[in-house]
C-alpha cells in the first residue's frame, strides 16, 4: 500500500509535469489549430472532465446569480484573457521560454496584493524580490525582440497573462472563501469556453484547420491533464501540504518547460535562459519568504 505522503508527492510530481508540459502541447497544438480555436477545444474537454469529477462528487451548478458573475469575471482574467494571450504568443515565443515568462505571477501577486490591493506588507526584501525578477524578465526579453522582427508584443503578452493570473488568484480568495474547488473550475471553464467557442467560430477560419493525431493528443493532454488534473492534484496537495509548501510547484514548472521544449522540439537553451530563469525564480523566492505571522504568496501557476 502506497502511504498518504507518498500520495502528496506523485500527485506534486504529477502537477509540475502537467502545467511544465502544457507550453509544450501548445506549440504542437498550434502546428494545425489557430490559437483560439485551441483555446476552445482545450476548454471544452477541461470543463467535460471536471463535470464528471462533480457527478462523481455529487457537486451541482450554483443558483446563485450573483455567483455566476463572480464567475464570469474569473473566467476573464484567469481564462479567457491569458490563455489566449499565452497561445497566440506561443506562435513565436519557444515554449520553454514561455514557461519562464509565466512564472512571474507571484511577482505580480505581490504587487497587486501588496501594492494595489494592500492585504500583505511589502518589505524591503520583497521590493527587491521583484527588482531582481523583473530584471530577469528584461534579460529575457531583451535580445529575442531582434530574433522575432522587432516584435515585442508577443512576449509582454505572456507577461500581461502572468499579471491576470495573479490578479485573478486576488479575486479569487475574495470571492471565492468556502466554495468548492471543482465547483469554481468547472463553473469558470464553462463561462470561457462559451465565449471563446464564439470567437473563434468569428474570427477564425475553421477550413484551415486540421486534427492530425499529434493536435488531437496534445488537445487530450491540455484539457484532461493540464487543465482538469492538475487543478485537482493542486488543491488535493495544497490540502495536504500547505500553501508555503504547495507553492514550491512554482519552482519545477518552467524548468520542466524547458526541458520539454529543449527536447521533444529541440529549442535552445541559452546562457540567457538559464540566468534570466534563474533571476525570475531567485527573485520569486524571496517574495515567498515569509515574515513571523504572514502567508506565503501562493497561487495556481500554470497554464
Amino acid at each position: 500500500m502506497m502511504r498518504a505522503e507518498q500520495k502528496v508527492w506523485l500527485a506534486f510530481l504529477a502537477l509540475a509535469i502537467f502545467w511544465g508540459t502544457s507550453f509544450l502541447f501548445i506549440k504542437i497544438g498550434l502546428e494545425t489549430l489557430q490559437p483560439m480555436t485551441l483555446v476552445a477545444i482545450r476548454l471544452i474537454i477541461g470543463f467535460l472532465g471536471l463535470l464528471v469529477v462533480m457527478r462523481w462528487q455529487r457537486v451541482g451548478f450554483p443558483r446563485s446569480g450573483r455567483l455566476w458573475f463572480h464567475l464570469g469575471v474569473l473566467a476573464l482574467i484567469n481564462v479567457i484573457i491569458p490563455f489566449n494571450l499565452i497561445t497566440w504568443a506561443e506562435q513565436v515565443v519557444d515554449s520553454g521560454l514561455t514557461s519562464v515568462l509565466n512564472s512571474t505571477v507571484p511577482l505580480f501577486s505581490v504587487i497587486i496584493s501588496g501594492v494595489i490591493l494592500q492585504v500583505e506588507e511589502v518589505t524591503p526584501g520583497r521590493v527587491g524580490g521583484l527588482i531582481i525578477g523583473f530584471l530577469g524578465v528584461v534579460l529575457l526579453i531583451g535580445p529575442n525582440i531582434r530574433n522575432s522582427s522587432g516584435q515585442l508584443i508577443p512576449y509582454l503578452a505572456i507577461v500581461l497573462a502572468a499579471g491576470c493570473y495573479a490578479a485573478s488568484s486576488a479575486y479569487a480568495r475574495r470571492y471565492f472563501r468556502g466554495q468548492q474547488p471543482v465547483l469554481v473550475a468547472a463553473g469558470q471553464l464553462l463561462v470561457a469556453g462559451i465565449v471563446v467557442i464564439v470567437l473563434a467560430a468569428l474570427l477564425e477560419d475553421q477550413s484551415a484547420q486540421s486534427f492530425p493525431l499529434q493536435t488531437a493528443f496534445a488537445l487530450l493532454w491540455l484539457g484532461l491533464l493540464g487543465s482538469c488534473a492538475a487543478y485537482i492534484f493542486y488543491f488535493f496537495v495544497l490540502e495536504q501540504w500547505g500553501a508555503t509548501r504547495a507553492t514550491l510547484v512554482t519552482y519545477l514548472i518552467p524548468i520542466v518547460g524547458v526541458t520539454a521544449g529543449a527536447l521533444v522540439l529541440g529549442e535552445v537553451v541559452g546562457w540567457r535562459l538559464v540566468v534570466g530563469g534563474v533571476m525570475i525564480l531567485s527573485g520569486v523566492g524571496v517574495v515567498n519568504l515569509r515574515r513571523r505571522g504572514q502567508a506565503a504568496v501562493v497561487q495556481t501557476p500554470g497554464d
